[in-house]
């Protein structure tokens, strides 16, 4: 085995692809829908009974809180702004526990305590913290609230204790789900994206394009004669050959272009921003850099790539199934080549 084979290839290979982070906030959202929603039907029905009570004032108060929670609910309908749905969720469910507790009632202690709890489940960790600390500090001043200085101190130990376990709870729960979107978006072995993100990057980008944005090239790898590598040295040496290939692409590509794993020796690069007039300068010049870097016990692994500039209005799939068909004729005629498609 070659010197070159034998460096150590145990460390993970960085992918230059994003994963799914804390900004794709589903879970956030679902509990914002929810939480909404039950607090709108609760707090009118409040409303209607002071209404009927002759309590003007704090049926007032009650109007206003599900109004703000209202608008919250329609903002969060659309996703562009989602973001700020959910900080100002944030800051509406804290004013209403503030208003409840300061003008209607000191019933309003208790639904400050679900604030804070529901703070740390749908907001940022520093976001969550500081307004939690707003409502801890302000509601534990009002001293006209309580009846004694035991109930004052107690709400306020719990209030403490509620949001420093919650915290506590929701970091190691973003956490996994940081992890698991990690785990559902890379490809174990090599690190590069999977299949499935580099389907929703495709199909994010032609979605994109139908409505003027700019293009995107698409090479497809496919190393030649791998099956051989397998056969003559065993799958271990071939996952070797994986690895110190992606790790090699990776050390090329620019900074903002994905690269995925298809199956088995079959590799996809997404170039953002190119069109096919610099792609056909590009591309060949990247394809000599990197076939032939990786070496094996037989020599140098080369490969045969295919390349599809995204058309106006076409379907990822079919761009993708473009750029197949090049590299499928590069391999017919010679392999260790990068071929356009012409059709």
């Amino acid at each position: 085995m070659t010197t070159e084979f034998l460096k150590d290839t145990s460390t993970s290979v960085n992918s230059a692809e994003d994963v799914p982070s804390m900004s794709d906030r589903s879970l956030e959202m679902s509990i914002i829908f929810w939480i909404s929603s039950v607090t709108i039907v609760v707090i009118s029905g409040f409303a209607v009974y002071r209404w009927q009570t002759d309590d003007s004032g704090g049926a007032a108060v009650n109007t206003l809180i599900v109004s703000m929670v209202a608008m919250v609910l329609m903002l969060s309908r659309y996703p562009r702004h989602s973001a700020l749905a959910i900080k100002l969720f944030g800051l509406t469910t804290c004013s209403a526990a503030l208003l409840s507790s300061l003008l209607v009632s000191n019933n309003g202690l208790l639904w400050a305590l679900l604030v804070l709890l529901v703070n740390t489940l749908t907001q940022t960790r520093r976001w969550a913290l500081a307004l939690n600390a707003v409502v801890i500090v302000v509601l534990t001043a009002a001293t006209q609230l309580y009846e004694s200085l035991l109930q004052q101190v107690s709400w306020t130990t719990v209030a403490i204790l509620i949001t420093s376990f919650a915290q506590l709870s929701t970091d190691q729960l973003r956490k996994q789900r940081e992890l698991l979107a990690k785990q559902a978006n890379i490809d174990p072995l090599t690190g590069a994206g999977n299949r499935r993100l580099m389907q929703k990057h495709l199909q994010d980008l032609a979605t994109g394009r139908r409505s003027g944005e700019r293009s995107a090239t698409l090479m497809v790898f496919d190393l030649d004669n791998f099956k051989e590598v397998n056969d003559q040295h065993g799958h271990e040496t071939g996952d070797r050959v994986l690895i110190e290939f992606v790790r090699s692409v990776h050390s090329s590509q620019r900074g903002d272009d994905g690269f995925y794993r298809m199956g088995g020796e079959e590799f996809v690069m997404l170039l953002r921003g190119m069109n096919e007039t610099t792609a056909r300068a590009y591309l060949p010049g990247l394809h000599q850099r990197l076939s032939g870097q990786v070496k094996t016990p037989s020599g140098a692994v080369e490969f045969s790539s295919g390349a599809a500039t995204l058309r106006q209005g076409e379907d990822w799939s079919n761009w993708l199934a473009r750029a197949d068909r090049a590299l499928y004729t590069a391999k017919n005629s010679g392999r260790n080549q990068i071929l356009f498609c012409e059709d």
